[in-house]
């Protein structure tokens, strides 16, 4: 079928191959200026069949012979009909009727003429492979090369990776292939697929575009659920006197907040982060008693003094892990000897417990209550 024929679209050539030489070169670059002949000669070949199709339409509502649904396809006379139409020509008396036909018989010359041109440029070129269902442009190029050039499967590879393939192929597409030395190339026309790689391509990035967009506004929607639950966090918390009960009315929101989130995309995976981790610091018992930022009272256990003094600077999300690892190190001493949970609301056995190697150089927290731990600032003074 001509009339669908080479909706040019040059899905890429790319010339690669450590010893591709300069007749390779010029071989890709000829296969380039051909393509783009092939395209300047069928647009101009699509041009002359929309005008040759109104003077058909003409001709036939006059004439006393109807153009079959094949000739109408091909947009082509027979030479029966050729000769017909010069014969009448030649008898038409009718000076605009004969304009008519000689305008019918010029423009089936110059789509002739046009399909000849584009016959012997595709004429050189390999024969490309026709796009089956299913058919995508990596496979295509990978058969090419190792069953019919005879590389192996790692050295096509590597080939076929270098070159911009098409991302979508249609029924109908023509993919051509060339391969010498080293040297691959490879392009996609539309052949006799009713819209060209261009549209197609046109056509998904669109449909991508649509996709961001409502996936925006979803999140817009889901960031206004979320500022929303903020502010009622924000008002449960100052109508709140008590530490526990602050923590129980946090966790509730924290739960409907994990729940929203988890609609949200990967611009919101950061809060959802925070919003499961246990923030903490770990430092040396006596350093922080030193800054009195720790202290006792009379002599019951160590209490944190300075809350606002302590940089909390890790953290551990809680979806992943239920433990936290302490070294010596750590903390700037040789051994560990005892570790205070600050603040006290964190009941030790209850909330958490303390696992302390053999030679007291690590220490490991497992966090046995997290739904208490979640958003919370805890701070490891080790002795």
């Amino acid at each position: 079928m001509w009339k669908k024929l080479i909706g040019l679209c040059i899905a890429g050539i790319l010339i690669m191959g450590t010893g591709c030489n300069l007749m390779e070169k010029h071989q890709v670059e000829k296969m380039q200026k051909m393509a783009a002949k092939i395209d300047q000669l069928d647009g101009q070949l699509k041009q002359k069949e929309d005008a040759y199709r109104k003077i058909l339409t003409q001709y036939g509502l006059k004439g006393d012979k109807q153009l079959t649904d094949q000739q109408w396809q091909m947009l082509s006379l027979t030479p029966e009909q050729r000769k017909m139409l010069q014969a009448r020509l030649n008898k038409e008396q009718d000076s605009s009727y004969k304009a008519i036909l000689q305008e019918v018989l010029d423009k089936d010359k110059e789509i002739k003429d046009l399909r000849k041109q584009i016959d012997t440029l595709r004429e050189q070129l390999p024969k490309p492979v026709v796009v089956k269902q299913g058919d995508n442009h990596y496979d295509i190029c990978m058969r090419y090369l190792v069953d019919q050039k005879g590389l192996t499967k790692e050295d096509a590879q590597k080939l076929v990776e270098r070159v911009n393939l098409l991302d979508y192929l249609v029924p109908g597409f023509e993919v051509w292939l060339f391969y010498d030395g080293g040297t691959f190339g490879t392009f996609v026309t539309q052949g006799t697929a009713n819209q060209s790689p261009n549209q197609i391509k046109k056509y998904y990035k669109t449909k991508l575009i649509n996709e961001r967009d409502k996936a925006r506004q979803d999140a817009s929607r889901l960031k206004d659920d979320v500022n929303e639950l903020e502010a009622r966090k924000v008002e449960l918390t100052k109508q709140l006197t008590e530490l526990e009960q602050i923590k129980a009315e946090l966790n509730n929101q924290v739960q409907n907040l994990n729940s929203r989130n988890k609609k949200l995309s990967s611009q919101n995976t950061e809060k959802e982060r925070r919003l499961n981790s246990v923030f903490y610091h770990v430092d040396n018992y006596k350093a922080l008693k030193a800054k009195k930022i720790v202290g006792r009272f009379l002599f019951g256990r160590p209490q944190l003094k300075n809350f606002n003094a302590v940089v909390f600077d890790k953290s551990v999300d809680l979806r992943q892990s239920d433990s936290i690892t302490i070294s010596a190190a750590d903390a700037g001493v040789k051994q560990i000897h005892a570790i205070y949970v600050m603040p006290r609301s964190f009941v030790k056995d209850k909330d958490y417990k303390i696992d302390l190697a053999p030679d007291k150089s690590t220490a490991v927290i497992y966090i046995v209550n997290p739904g208490k731990f979640q958003m919370s600032k805890v701070l490891f003074a080790i002795r």
